[in-house]
């Protein structure tokens, strides 16, 4: 997976809830400059941050890291 595809969809899943990079980095006991550089597609990411992503989005970690779901995956072969 590319971190700057994982960025591209932390990004768009923050704006969707109209929340500041800010307040994630808070919600996620992580830094700001930590949280920025996961959307800038320069850091690669713990695991302990992908699970408190799912924990606060209340979602799986596939939506997290956008990875189709098995379904659609058998669909485009």
């Amino acid at each position: 997976m590319d971190t700057f595809q994982i960025g591209n969809r932390l990004r768009e899943l923050r704006e969707n809830i109209h929340a500041t990079q800010q307040e994630l980095a808070e919600a996620l006991e992580v830094s700001h400059s930590y949280y920025s550089r996961l959307e800038e597609g320069r850091r690669g990411m713990i695991l302990k941050t992908l699970y408190r992503l799912v924990d606060y989005y209340d979602t799986d970690a596939n939506t997290i890291l956008n990875i189709p779901k098995k379904e659609e995956r058998k669909r485009g072969r």
